[in-house]
């Protein structure tokens, strides 16, 4: 068989590059527009994110917890009661971290949509910055307390608060200077 060798002076170059293929298509010759959400993220998203995050950082922390405190409290100093006790603290406190980490960032996520969705922020304007996180916070802490004492029911919730207006302004903080 003969091969034909054809140039671009044939007519035969790249010239379908230059037309678009479909309507929408990758060579469309409008433009395509991002589709932006300034308040970021949807709900959804947000609490599937916060609760995993938050429950794998409390199984952590507990784990490390847990693993420290059975090493300290085994009652020989054999390497299998040892290795025993470890396993057991480890076992023990990480699930109790990762659970309750994981309702804190539910109650939160939610509790943050649901002031977001009454429009408070704005009715605030500049008054009260961060307020959806804040009053977030303010409210995790309550419902996570909410069978205590009335005085610890008020300490959790400014805790809760002081806590999410912290993180939320350090990271408004944070991407203030990266971004500038």
């Amino acid at each position: 068989r003969d091969f034909v060798v054809r140039t671009m002076d044939e007519g035969r170059g790249f010239e379908h590059l230059n037309k678009p293929i479909l309507r929408g298509g990758l060579f469309d010759e409008e433009p395509d527009y991002l589709e932006y959400n300034y308040k970021g993220r949807p709900y959804h998203e947000k609490l599937f994110f916060n609760s995993g995050l938050s429950y794998g950082i409390g199984s952590l922390a507990g784990a490390f917890f847990g693993a420290a405190r059975g090493l300290a409290d085994a009652p020989s100093n054999k390497l299998r009661v040892r290795v025993n006790g470890v396993l057991n603290g480890a076992g023990k406190f990480g699930s109790r971290g990762g659970n309750a980490m994981g309702v804190l960032a539910l109650y939160y996520t939610t509790f943050e949509k649901i002031i977001d969705m009454t429009g408070a922020d704005e009715a605030t304007g500049e008054v009260i910055p961060f307020f959806n996180q804040i009053g977030g916070g303010i409210c995790t802490g309550m419902l996570y307390k909410c069978m205590s004492r009335p005085t610890t029911i008020i300490v959790a919730g400014a805790v809760g608060g002081a806590a999410l207006g912290a993180t939320s302004y350090a990271e408004y903080l944070w991407n203030s200077k990266r971004f500038s």
